[in-house]
Parts: C-alpha cells; sequence; structure tokens
C-alpha cells in the first residue's frame, strides 16, 4: 500500500471542515436522491462555441483512469475524489486461445439451462486461471476541485474479479470508505491519504464484484456485499449483519428514510427484495418483494420508488411506513439494468436504456415518454437540479422537468480536447453539413465524427454536481465544467 502526495502540497491542506450543503459527497449526492435541492441557476444552453472544461486531468496523471472500472467521482470539501481498480499484464507470452468465450444470448439458443450453467462455470474457472496473467491494483484519488491537481494518491494490491470493482466512495467526518474487490472495506484519511482501517466482510469470494456505496447514519457505515453490513465508523468492526453473505451480488446502495421514529435504512437485497432496518443494530423492521435490480431505492418524502431489470418488474411505489409499506402502482413502460430515477415537482422521471419517461409520482400514470437517439444507454442515473434533469451518456442532455411534454434544452457531445457543445455547433465548426452533400463527402464525415469524439462521459458512469458546476469521469479523464447560468 502506498500514499503519495508532494510536500508542498500536504503542507496546503487545512483541517477538513463539515462538510458543505453543497458538496455531493457521497453517491447520489448530499440526500442520495441525485437531486440538487438549492444552488445557483443553471443555463438553458450551451454557448454557441460550447464550454471548455474549468480542469481536464488525464490519464497521464491519473493512470487508473483508463479501463479502471465505473466509479463516479465525488466531490466533498473542495476536493474531488476518484476510485478505481486497474489491471496490468504480465509477461509478453500470449495468453492462451479462450476455450469458453462468453456466449451472447443469441448463441444459447438450443442449450438448456443446466447445459448453459455448467458452460458458465467452465468460463469462469478459466478466467480466474487467466487472471493470474495480470496484477490487480485498487487506487483512490484526490484532486484540488478548482483546477483538478493531483493531491495524493492512495495505491494498495487487489485481487481478481469478473469486471472491474466500481463503488462510489463515501466522504464523512474527513474520512473516505470504499467497498473494494474481495469484499475488503477500507476507511482513509480524506486530508493526507492514509490508511485508517480496512476490515474484509464475511462470505464467499470468488469473481464477484460489489459496487456497492457505504451510507453513513451516525457513527454507523453500512454497505450491501451479499448481506447488509453496518460497521463501526471508528475501527471498521461489523456490528451487525442482515441478510445471506453468499446470496449474490447486487450492486444496488442504501439509502436513508427519516421516519417519524428517527432514520431507517432502506436497501434492495439480493432475490428482489427491499428491506429496512434499525441503523444500529440492523434489525429488520420490514422486508417487501419488490422485484427491484441493481439500481438504487429513491426516498422521496414518504414515497418509496424501487425499479427493476424488466419491464414486468417495473418502476413501483410505495406508501412509506414502519409497518409493512402499501403498494401504491408500478409503471411498466421502462427498465434497465441500473439506472435509477429522480423525483422533481411531484414527477418521478425514469430512463430506460433508449427510453425515457415522466411519471406521476402519485398515481402513477406517464405524462410523457420518449426514445433517447443514443446507442444502449444504460446503468448512468439521472440528476435534477433548477428545474431540470440532466443525464450523462455519450455527451450531456439537459432537459425541462415539465409534466407537459419532453423538452430538451441542451444536447451535448464532448470532443477530445474536452470541449462540451450541441452538436450542430460541432456539425458546423467541422464542416459537417457541407460534406453530406456527396456520397464520398459522407464517408469522410463519419470518419472525422467518429475521430472526434473518443473520449464523452465513461459510460456507466454519474456525474457529480456541485455548486453549479458539473464533475464528469471521462474515457480518458475528470473534467469539470460551469454550468451556472450566464448573466
Amino acid at each position: 500500500m502506498s500514499s503519495k502526495a508532494p510536500l508542498s502540497l500536504l503542507a496546503l491542506l487545512i483541517t477538513l471542515c463539515p462538510l458543505s450543503a453543497a458538496d455531493w459527497h457521497q453517491w447520489r449526492g448530499p440526500d442520495r436522491n441525485g437531486t440538487v435541492t438549492a444552488g445557483p441557476r443553471l443555463l438553458n444552453q450551451f454557448p454557441a462555441r460550447g464550454i471548455r472544461p474549468e480542469w481536464y486531468t488525464d490519464s497521464e496523471a491519473i493512470p487508473g483512469i483508463a479501463n479502471g472500472g465505473w466509479s463516479s467521482p465525488v466531490v466533498a470539501n473542495n476536493r474531488v475524489y476518484l476510485f478505481t481498480h486497474q489491471k496490468t499484464r504480465l509477461g509478453k507470452n500470449p495468453l492462451p486461445a479462450r476455450k469458453f468465450p462468453y456466449l451472447p444470448p443469441e448463441k444459447r439458443v438450443g442449450m438448456s439451462e443446466e447445459e448453459y450453467a455448467e458452460y458458465e462455470n467452465n468460463r469462469r474457472d478459466e478466467d480466474e486461471k487467466n487472471s493470474q496473467n495480470f496484477r490487480y491494483n485498487e487506487q483512490l484519488y484526490c484532486l484540488h476541485a478548482a483546477n483538478g491537481q493531483l493531491l495524493w494518491t492512495n495505491e494498495w494490491k487487489s485481487v481478481y474479479t469478473r469486471f472491474s470493482q466500481s463503488g462510489c466512495p463515501t466522504v464523512v467526518d474527513g474520512r473516505i470508505l470504499v467497498l473494494g474487490a474481495g469484499r475488503l472495506a477500507r476507511a482513509i484519511d480524506a486530508a493526507t491519504g492514509k490508511d485508517l482501517w480496512q476490515t474484509r466482510l464475511p462470505g464467499e469470494f470468488r469473481d464477484q464484484f460489489l459496487q456497492s456505496s457505504f451510507l453513513v447514519v451516525d457513527r454507523t457505515a453500512i454497505v450491501l456485499a451479499g448481506s447488509l453490513f453496518g460497521l463501526d465508523m471508528a475501527d471498521g468492526s461489523i456490528l451487525w449483519q442482515q441478510g445471506d453473505a453468499d446470496a449474490g451480488s447486487l450492486h444496488s446502495s442504501p439509502v436513508p428514510w427519516q421516519s417519524s421514529q428517527g432514520t431507517v435504512v432502506i436497501s434492495n437485497m439480493p432475490g428482489g427484495k427491499t428491506i429496512a432496518v434499525k441503523p444500529d443494530d440492523g434489525s429488520l423492521i420490514w422486508a417487501i418483494d419488490s422485484e427491484a435490480g441493481h439500481a438504487t431505492p429513491l426516498v422521496s418524502g414518504d414515497k418509496l420508488i424501487t425499479y427493476g431489470s424488466s419491464r414486468k418488474k417495473g418502476l413501483r411505489c410505495y406508501q412509506l411506513d414502519l409497518a409493512t409499506p402499501q403498494h401504491l402502482w408500478t409503471f411498466q413502460g421502462t427498465a434497465d439494468s441500473g439506472s435509477s430515477p429522480v423525483v422533481m415537482d411531484g414527477n418521478v422521471f425514469v430512463q430506460g436504456e433508449r427510453r425515457l419517461a415522466c411519471v406521476a409520482l402519485e398515481t402513477g400514470k406517464p405524462h410523457w415518454d420518449t426514445l433517447l437517439d443514443l446507442n444502449q444507454p444504460r446503468y448512468t442515473s439521472l440528476l435534477a437540479a433548477d428545474g431540470k434533469i440532466l443525464y450523462g451518456f455519450d455527451g450531456l442532455l439537459v432537459f425541462r422537468a415539465s409534466e407537459k411534454r419532453f423538452e430538451p434544452l441542451a444536447t451535448g457531445k464532448i470532443d477530445n480536447n474536452g470541449v462540451l457543445a450541441d452538436e450542430e455547433a460541432f456539425r458546423e465548426k467541422l464542416g459537417i453539413n457541407k460534406l453530406e452533400t456527396t456520397a464520398e463527402g459522407q464517408r469522410t464525415a463519419e470518419q472525422l465524427w467518429r475521430k472526434t469524439f473518443n473520449n464523452g462521459p465513461l459510460t456507466c458512469t454519474t456525474p457529480a454536481l456541485c455548486d453549479g458546476r458539473i464533475y464528469m469521469r471521462l474515457k480518458k479523464g475528470v473534467a469539470c465544467y460551469d454550468l451556472r447560468a450566464r448573466k
């Protein structure tokens, strides 16, 4: 393990103050619901020449940024924190030919469930054996939020997982909490990057990847890793465990509900259940068959929203109660493997693959739905602020949080220089419209377009929104854009 920081920079670090209300210090923001309730006005459209990033830190400064998992950035006390999981090839000999490559659904036709299960087991055996040809490391990076300067790096040796470990850091009381590969929970000093404690959570580990983000209630740090675990913030000791640690991976994160009797923790669990527990001892308050998947549950006042991975499971709303919650409605117009919805002005905005919809919170009746002109959007969650909804996939979509109709305000692309601008502005700048007037020019335009846009938002990540600025993890770096309305 190592913690690296220039002495001159460490000398400038001040004692961390309490978190600002504007900080995006954990997964889904300050209230864990993807919403900014106060802050500056945001622009309604991008300037004609686009927006250059206030800063852009590329993969040379942050080696783990490329192919380092899908963790989203968080912002706390004028620092940006990013967690990555990286594998490095060992040796120069060619890797052995695959006997059991991944089979997409269309190539499983004719296989029985038993035959496919055996094939998958063989595939995972082969993947695990091949993992010996790589070294695995996890890194936590701390950047200055004002200029993107790297302040420190904490790096430690990790283990193989099928996919990169991608949990989002949580910053509370000067500590960063993160769940790493191999079920290793860690706490790191937010100012210096020094290790504070680490705890290996119980449960079998083979090639799991766990993407749950810590929730902190009082002095208990709560995270999902098969079971729901409560850890002591002071030393990482396990205070309680709710559920079966070997139940399988679910990448949803727990959320708080402010009930009439204090804070209650709500979490999706493997097997399509959602539970509520007491944060101090983990005792079960209730459990419901929500059919929820990887999407993080959403609490809005006295309503609970869960989201399934199929239209049959749907988007569901419950009336919260310390007894059993009452199911109010199910909307089956969208489904997604991991995208989490947001609520604004009494409406639920939900994205499911290419479909985007606005649903009334009280009734579940759809106001509108539309198809996004995007290639396989999924896993990225929506944000809400200043009467607008933001979606950072491929580029940045900003639309009005209106129940009347889908009203896009800005549809931006990000070029290889990090410039964020409307697609039409790039078409004019690159001369695409003129090129497309001939068949030969169309081929040239297509090549030019692909060459220009290789650095958009990293798939599966969700931006952080703090004080009118958006912090985005791109394919080749991290960028900060000022989205405040121009005077």
